[in-house]
């Protein structure tokens, strides 16, 4: 009986070191920060303001009309990985891309937001 009663306590003791898990976020490329973001403002933020505050932009496009958009792009990537004690083990990666969108027309801020992307 106490050997049932050891081999029982040493199994639920173990079963905590069968499984693993694991979880890393990595930033390959930031351009900009929420915080960067919150002090544009419509209508007074100008291009030579972003340039600063931003750096260049990835992409600028230009309409007929005068406006432009700039794009900037933040990249990180998450690696997870999920494994049963010597039996198998999953990795799962994942890329993700923010891109941040500044709307200007006459040189001035008049839209921005951002989008992301899953890989």
């Amino acid at each position: 009986m106490i050997k049932k009663a050891l081999f029982f306590a040493m199994s639920i003791a173990l079963t905590g070191c069968l499984i693993h898990y694991d979880s890393d976020l990595r930033q390959l490329q930031t351009v900009w920060s929420e915080s960067d973001v919150t002090r544009l403002q419509i209508g007074v933020s100008d291009q030579d303001w972003v340039t600063n505050t931003f750096g260049h932009p990835v992409t600028k496009l230009s309409y007929a009309d005068g406006s432009e958009i700039w794009k900037y792009r933040n990249r990180s990537e998450k690696d997870i990985e999920v494994g049963l004690f010597l039996i198998f083990s999953v990795d799962i990666e994942e890329e993700r891309i923010e891109t941040l969108s500044i709307e200007f027309t006459e040189g001035l801020v008049t839209n921005y937001w951002i989008e992301g992307d899953r890989f």
